[in-house]
């Protein structure tokens, strides 16, 4: 991390992003700060990643026939998940057309309406995905404080496992979480300490008091926050139990260690043997004392990496076209920091930005 504060520090109403490996204790976190009384974080969404992708197409936001077919595309196509903004649809359109004409600041009002529509002030965004797009974040909101949610990988490939993914393969899996944590590395250079931080699955569970306590420092909000937010089991609005089927149970450490049960000695030893590294990092005691996976499994992994690569050269590319094509200010306008804190925002170098793509 950079030494010393960002531009952004003091600002009481930065939003908030959370992103990880999915499968990490993201949506356990927005249950609870969603619990805040101040923070309103809606149920995922998904637009945010996709429409940055294609932000070539909302060139020229200064004309409110580009506002509003945008605004449309995010209140009336039912992929983007609108209705979670407990807004309605006329509203929302209303609201986007009426935003700062830039790209950060129609997808923020989005967030500051269901702010609104709970009665909260403090917004923000959790997707697992956000982490291998941080560069999206980043650039639309430059004062964000993001937090990364960190899981020990044998638990992730586990949780997937668990409910359906990948027909149960570890490859697919382990490929995404050493993209997702990978990802974040290089902004660890250029971000403070105050726009990032990492928070592993095992700590939240473990001691909850203790986690969301480093989070309200954190974030600047009051110790006396703390315990409202462990009471969040009382504030449940997440739907699938298929996925979150533990969310409206008090806290528990019981799947911490469920992964012992659920992969194969060979599955371990693969896991480790591809996010051994990252295991040591982040204080992950390693169980398969450096056996080496089998030829098979191995193979099954380099395979699904060959994959990734190729989509993500193609990525690059047109990511390195869109440089020259879009030049208008993608900047939310919204908050005290937005508006105070002119210029870009500090980025990796663009071959650094993508290492977690594609989705």
């Amino acid at each position: 991390m950079k030494r010393g504060p960002s531009r952004y520090v003091g600002a009481g109403d930065r939003p908030i992003f959370i992103g990880a490996c999915p499968r990490s204790g993201t949506t356990l976190l927005r249950t609870m700060l969603n619990t805040h009384p101040d923070i309103a974080i809606p149920r995922e969404t998904k637009f945010v990643p996709i429409l940055w992708e294609h932000r070539a197409e909302w060139r020229g936001l200064d004309s409110e026939s580009v506002r509003e077919r945008l605004a449309r595309t995010i209140a009336e196509t039912s992929w983007t998940r609108a209705d979670r903004f407990a807004t309605p649809m006329d509203e929302l359109v209303k609201r986007l057309v009426d935003a700062p004409p830039t790209l950060g600041s129609m997808f923020g009002t989005c967030f500051q309406l269901y702010a609104e529509a709970t009665g909260k002030w403090r917004w923000g965004d959790k997707r697992p995905m956000y982490a291998r797009y941080m560069d999206g974040v980043f650039s639309l909101f430059p004062d964000a404080q993001f937090i990364n949610c960190i899981r020990d990988p044998r638990a992730s490939m586990a949780s997937m496992r668990k409910i359906g993914w990948y027909d149960g393969k570890v490859a697919p899996g382990l490929d995404l979480w050493e993209r997702s944590v990978r990802a974040v590395d290089p902004w660890r250079r250029v971000l403070h300490a105050d726009q990032l931080i990492d928070l592993r699955y095992e700590d939240l569970v473990g001691a909850p008091q203790s986690a969301l306590s480093t989070l309200a420092d954190y974030l600047t909000l009051s110790q006396d926050s703390v315990p409202a937010m462990l009471n969040y089991q009382d504030n449940v609005d997440e739907t699938s139990m298929r996925y979150h089927s533990r969310l409206s149970e008090p806290i528990t450490t019981d799947t911490v260690r469920s992964w012992e049960e659920t992969l194969t000695a060979d599955e371990v030893a693969l896991v480790e043997h591809v996010a051994g590294p990252w295991m040591d990092a982040f204080g992950y005691e390693r169980t398969a004392a450096g056996a080496r996976p089998s030829a098979a499994l191995l193979e099954d992994y380099q395979q699904r990496r060959r994959e990734v690569a190729t989509v993500r050269r193609e990525l690059e590319i047109e990511e390195f076209k869109r440089m020259f094509i879009c030049r208008e200010p993608v900047a939310a306008r919204l908050t005290a920091a937005q508006q105070r804190v002119t210029g870009r925002p500090d980025l990796p170098p663009f071959w650094k930005r993508h290492l977690g793509k594609p989705r």
